[in-house]
């Protein structure tokens, strides 16, 4: 039977972190989007598995948890492992710790299933993971909406989706969000991120993105009137 929590020792090479040897935004989703992936592969519900239902993945809502930065080329252990369904949605949670056992970084995301010819919402009694499942939570709260500030200020950058932001689900990949996040703050160092996907993003739409200062930075995308993602960094 497959194992419920996947673990894989990765080495954190130098292209993963910014200018300021910090690992990037970006790394880190990405890291956790490839173990989710590799993961739902091995349990049952990978992109060919989903593909053959008429579904697809779609990432919801992450949030991160930076305790302690890794450094570059240090080699890590990456861990993740999904918690039970809900009706709509699937919950997973991410770790990276030191090969010494000590906790670097934390996660954890929601997931939904969408029809690949509506691109409409589905409930999950379709998909089951074929496994055990552990009763293992980091994050015992739930997620939340993120309540922006009622003045978002100004817009600070506009960016048109482009074929190298897309994914095999043909709109932006979630990662990628993070380098207009990452764009607008510039330098900021951060120890917790959150994000909540709202709508799509195609090729050839034009986001804009508004951020405010308040015990943080959070941070609004819109396409038109449309918001298309909020986020907070902290």
């Amino acid at each position: 039977m497959a194992k419920m929590i996947y673990e894989n020792e990765i080495t954190l090479y130098n292209s993963y972190f910014n200018a300021h040897d910090k690992l990037s935004l970006k790394a880190i989703l990405s890291i956790f989007q490839d173990v989710a992936s590799i993961h739902a592969e091995e349990i049952g519900v990978g992109f060919s598995d989903m593909v053959k239902k008429g579904f697809y993945w779609v990432l919801i809502r992450i949030k991160i948890d930076v305790i302690k930065m890794p450094k570059p080329n240090e080699t890590v252990l990456v861990s993740t492992w999904p918690l039970e369904k809900g009706r709509i949605d699937f919950d997973r949670e991410f770790k990276i710790c030191s090969l010494g056992g000590e906790t670097l970084i934390t996660g954890v995301s929601k997931w939904c299933i969408i029809d690949t010819t509506t691109r409409t919402l589905k409930r999950t009694d379709g998909v089951d993971y074929v496994g055990e499942y552990v009763d293992q939570k980091i994050y015992l709260e739930p997620f939340n909406k993120i309540t922006l500030p009622n003045d978002m200020g100004k817009k600070q950058l506009t960016h048109v989706v482009n074929y190298s932001d897309l994914d095999h689900n043909w709109h932006m990949n979630n990662t990628n969000y993070a380098n207009l996040i990452t764009a607008v703050c510039k330098n900021k160092d951060f120890t917790h991120f959150e994000i909540n996907f709202i709508s799509e993003c195609m090729e050839n739409q034009e986001i804009s993105v508004y951020s405010k200062e308040e015990n943080g930075e959070f941070f609004v995308g819109k396409v038109g009137e449309k918001v298309s993602f909020t986020a907070y960094l902290k």
